[in-house]
This record gives C-alpha cells, sequence and structure tokens, in this order.
C-alpha cells in the first residue's frame, strides 16, 4: 500500500508548449514521483504538449470557456468549486495573474497559497490585469512567494512585505537529451517566440551583421510567427542569406545537439529556460547581463560568456572569441554540464516541496 506524503493543487495555464507551462508540467511531474497526490488544474484548453504521468488528475474547463479568451468569474468560481472537491494541504499557483485569481477565488478560505513568480521584475502589467493583482493581495494574502532569482526576490520584497516567506529556488531542469554521435556544425543558435521584442532576437541579428565568419550561420528555433520582421532587419543589413528560420521545433534536444553556439540575447527574462537548457545540451553559451537570470546561471568565462546589456559589439567580439577558438569552447561547454546537477528535478522538487508544505 502507497502512503501519500499530502495532497498538492498545481495550477498553472495549461500545459502546450511554453515556459510555464514546462516548468509547472515538470514540477507537477516530479511531485508525483516523490509520493504526493498532485491535481494540475488548468487555467485554458488547449492541445497538450508536455506529458504528465497518468496518475496526476488533470482538470482544465470543458465548458466551452477559456479557450482563446479568459472567462474570469467563471474561472474563480470553478477554482473554488474544484479546490473545496479536492481539499488540498497545499496550492502551487504559477504566474502573478493566474495566482491573483487564486487568491480571489480562495478569499476566506485560509487555504495555503504559495505563488511562484514567473516574470521579469521589470515587467509592466496591463492597468486591468495590475488591478487585479493588487485587489487580489487587499483580499487575500499568499502563504509564501517562490522567486526564480535573487534579483527577482529583492524586487518582490517590496511588493509583498516582510511578513510573507520568499524563496529562491530556480525552474527544475527538465531531461535535456544528449546526442554525442551528432557531429556540431557551424551554427549559432537561439530559441524563443520570435514575435517578442524582450527576446532581443534583433539585437543577435545586428551583432551577427558584425560577424564576417560567412561559414557560420545563425539559427533561429521556436514561436509560432515566421518572424517577418527580423526577416527584414536581416535583409537591410545584408545578412538574410546567413539565416535561417527552423519555425515550432518539436525535438529542440536534437537542435541543440547540432549547434556550435548558443546565445541568448534578451533584454528581460522571467528565468532563461532555454539557456539552461542549452548548457545541459554541452552548447557554450553567451547571454547579455539582462534582468534576470544571466548571472545566476552563468559564471563569466567558467561555463559562458556575459557582456554587457544591448553592447551589440560586444555580443559579436564574444561570438568570434568562441568562433576560433575550439578549446574554449569545448572547456566552458564542458563547464556548463553541471547545470544537469544543479537544476536537477529531484533536488529541485524536494527543495520546493520543503518550502510548499513547510
Amino acid at each position: 500500500m502507497i502512503v501519500m506524503k499530502g495532497r498538492v493543487a498545481i495550477i498553472g495555464p495549461c500545459v502546450k508548449m511554453g515556459g510555464i507551462e514546462r516548468a509547472s508540467a515538470v514540477i507537477a511531474n516530479e511531485m508525483d514521483a516523490q509520493g504526493y497526490e498532485v491535481l494540475y488544474l488548468a487555467i485554458f484548453r488547449h492541445t497538450r504538449f508536455f506529458t504528465l504521468n497518468p496518475t496526476i488528475e488533470y482538470d482544465e474547463p470543458l465548458d466551452g470557456t477559456n479557450i482563446n479568451k479568459l472567462a474570469m468569474l467563471k474561472t474563480i468560481f470553478r477554482i473554488r468549486k474544484k479546490i473545496k472537491a479536492f481539499n488540498p494541504d497545499t496550492i502551487l499557483a504559477y504566474h502573478k495573474f493566474y495566482a491573483s485569481l487564486v487568491l480571489i477565488a480562495l478569499a476566506g478560505t485560509h487555504r495555503k497559497i504559495y505563488i511562484s513568480e514567473r516574470s521579469s521584475p521589470f515587467f509592466k502589467w496591463p492597468i486591468k490585469v495590475a488591478f487585479v493583482n493588487h485587489l487580489a493581495l487587499v483580499l487575500n494574502r499568499p502563504t509564501g512567494i517562490v522567486a526564480q532569482t535573487a534579483i527577482a526576490a529583492t524586487y518582490q520584497r517590496k511588493i509583498y512585505g516582510k511578513k510573507i516567506p520568499i524563496r529562491v529556488i530556480p525552474n527544475a531542469l527538465r531531461q535535456v537529451i544528449l546526442y554525442p554521435e551528432i557531429r556540431r556544425k557551424k551554427w549559432i543558435l537561439a530559441v524563443g517566440r520570435l514575435g517578442d521584442p524582450l527576446k532581443g532576437f534583433d539585437r543577435l541579428i545586428k551583432a551577427f551583421s558584425k560577424i564576417h565568419a560567412y561559414d557560420w550561420r545563425l539559427v533561429f528555433a521556436g514561436g509560432d510567427q515566421d518572424g517577418e520582421e527580423l526577416k527584414i532587419l536581416a535583409r537591410e543589413l545584408g545578412v538574410l542569406e546567413r539565416i535561417s528560420f527552423l519555425g515550432k521545433v518539436i525535438d529542440l534536444d536534437r537542435i541543440y545537439a547540432e549547434a556550435g553556439i548558443f546565445v541568448i540575447p534578451s533584454r528581460s527574462e522571467g528565468f532563461p529556460n532555454a539557456l539552461c537548457e542549452a548548457l545541459a545540451a554541452g552548447l557554450p553559451c553567451v547571454a547579455f547581463d539582462f534582468i534576470a537570470g544571466a548571472r545566476d546561471i552563468i559564471t563569466p568565462d567558467y561555463n559562458g560568456l556575459v557582456v554587457k546589456d544591448d553592447d551589440i559589439q560586444a555580443l559579436a567580439e564574444a561570438i568570434q572569441s568562441l568562433m576560433r577558438d575550439d578549446e574554449k569552447r569545448q572547456f566552458i561547454a564542458n563547464n556548463g554540464l553541471a547545470i544537469r546537477e544543479r537544476l536537477d528535478r529531484s533536488r529541485i522538487g524536494e527543495e520546493l516541496c520543503e518550502f510548499i508544505f513547510s
């Protein structure tokens, strides 16, 4: 007879392709594996991309709502009803706005509610969303906050005050498959949503235009968009022919295995999952010193390179330094593999469970 350690409700958007979706699915599976009874309460109904363990209860709206647009009041009532029926020992809500809906839905119930903050400290919420976030804190205070980075924790302390515990716990790393039989190509790889200006892909294209190693290609993977604005910029800079746009990639690990250098040119991140995955795949990585996450993950000149934010010339030179030095690329790539142990799912899962069940 298996004795469950406790019950936890994880509330997230859903398990389609995406960063929050990936993080919440990984933790749901890990908590299930560690012996907790897990409910994944999805805010939206969407085609599933990430797989949850069969013993996890997955609940999504089945009344035709929350497919493309959020029905806020129905969602609040649904959360309250489902949490009452499942009766968890604790609740972990991913994303500040979705957590706000949870706080409103469970006001007066005295439930333990932990928020996994996902956004960059400098992200500006739309006015209506900011109002809901503020109202939620007036009606119901969270039990604790999970911050992804030290910088984020400092910022969130100003919002939540000194009485609410805040713990820095980075995302657990999903299993990144290594393909030692695949030979690396002269690819500079970037991963993410092409239409998101915070990803800074325009900055990478500008840096690439300063690199005259014509045997290297710039490769973009991910996103539903075709990157038309980026293509226009690349055409203006005369480098479009040296750039590949792969679109949405199912087996991203193979792309990591084929690439020679990984670059994350973001202006801002909550937590750079793609950077962690690239390190785990044995790729030498280059990052701007963006807010927040780069310096939480990279030790400069040891497991990656970090350059001054928005210094396009410095980014180009850092990439070139790796292009020209095979030994440096290998040294940095080898050191980066330690991220696999540092962000091991069982380790992160244990730390998170200790916090939210305390």
